[in-house]
């Protein structure tokens, strides 16, 4: 009997050890490509700081007037905050280094707002052009 319980206990210590050495481990943040750490150098130190905290504490519509971010890019970024850096946003799922350098540029820029667009204007139907009529 001894003998059995001592089978059961390595047997459930086995299972137990084998399924924590499956699971998968935790993903390491990459490191920043040169080129992304390039990119970031244009940055000046006040410029830098703007844009970390656009993409830490910016709602929505915040990051998605950044150039070549959509909605779903900007729901990805607020998934990985905190960032420590801003080159930490290229490991975020749709944002390389071709986003990244327009985020470089618009922050280059000021942060300008997006012009927001005049409503198209409907164009109207020819008008048909007055016949006489035959009597």
């Amino acid at each position: 009997m001894k003998s059995f319980l001592a089978f059961l206990a390595v047997l459930a210590l086995s299972f137990s050890l084998s399924a924590a050495e499956t699971s998968p481990p935790k993903k390491s943040p990459e490191k920043p490509s040169a080129k992304v750490e390039a990119v970031a150098k244009t940055l000046v130190t006040q410029q830098r700081a703007q844009l970390l905290t656009l993409l830490n504490q910016g709602d929505l519509a915040a990051l998605m007037a950044i150039p070549g971010i959509g909605e779903v890019r900007a729901k990805a970024i607020q998934k990985a905050r905190p960032l420590a850096d801003v080159t930490n946003v290229v490991s975020v799922d749709g944002i390389g280094e071709g986003i990244f350098a327009q985020m470089v540029a618009y922050a280059k820029a000021g942060f300008p707002q997006p012009e927001k667009k005049a409503p198209a204007k409907k164009k109207s139907a020819p008008k048909k052009a007055d016949t006489p009529s035959s009597k």
